[in-house]
């Protein structure tokens, strides 16, 4: 089976090039085609051109940079992402997937949080909880240097790792279902030295492919 990803990118205060070279050295092989676009039309068409997996990696929710307003998906291109993922579809949002406006309830409501804020980027661990997932299995607590997500998160999301800030405990990896479809994300990803951990790269390969229902 060939698995067609569409990797949607777009927004501002991340190497979005760079993230998109790194996810195919990750993920792409020959059981994976991979195409990458900024263009958030896509999602208009994902029946059409047969998308078995959406991976988000974005910094919208009117982000700002340089003068430059990163605005949030539309209403159309939002409502045609959650019905596809619905329908049976399989979403990985990543990082600052989150960032959202407060008004944006339906894509909120498909991933399942919105970010709120982080402070300046630390070493934290990632750590898995003992409940027995496909995404997290196999993977040991790791370490990062990255942006710490604080999240304004939904009761429904199932946690599958965690870090700790301060004495507090947030969720770093979840999973969820849409109607027929699946969910996961990824909160960790801010940098390259994220992204060529052993670890983090397992969880987006095990992620898609539990999307994809061949790892259950």
């Amino acid at each position: 089976m060939n698995t067609r990803v569409l990797l949607l990118l777009g927004g501002v205060h991340h190497d979005l090039e760079g993230f998109a070279a790194a996810f195919g050295e990750i993920v792409g092989d020959t059981s994976h085609t991979i195409r990458s676009t900024y263009d958030g039309d896509a999602l208009l068409h994902l029946h059409e051109d047969e998308v078995d997996v959406v991976a988000i990696y974005t910094c919208l929710g009117g982000a700002q940079k340089d003068g430059v307003v990163a605005e949030d998906l539309t209403a159309e291109q939002t409502g045609a992402l959650v019905k596809w993922v619905q329908d049976g579809g399989g979403l990985l949002a990543l990082h600052a997937a989150t960032v959202l406006r407060d008004s944006n309830q339906a894509m909120r409501g498909l991933i399942g949080a919105r970010f709120l804020t982080h402070p300046p980027q630390f070493d934290f661990t990632v750590t898995p909880l003992a409940r027995k997932h496909p995404v997290t299995a196999g993977i040991a607590a790791f370490n990062v240097h990255d942006e710490f997500y604080m999240q304004d998160f939904d009761a429904d999301i199932a946690i599958h790792m965690t870090a700790e800030d301060r004495g507090t405990v947030y969720p770093m990896v979840w999973t969820k279902s849409a109607g027929h479809g699946r969910v996961v994300y990824i909160a960790p990803g801010h940098t390259p030295s994220v992204w060529a951990t052993v670890e983090y790269r397992q969880l987006l390969r095990q992620a898609i492919n539990w999307l994809t229902g061949s790892l259950d």
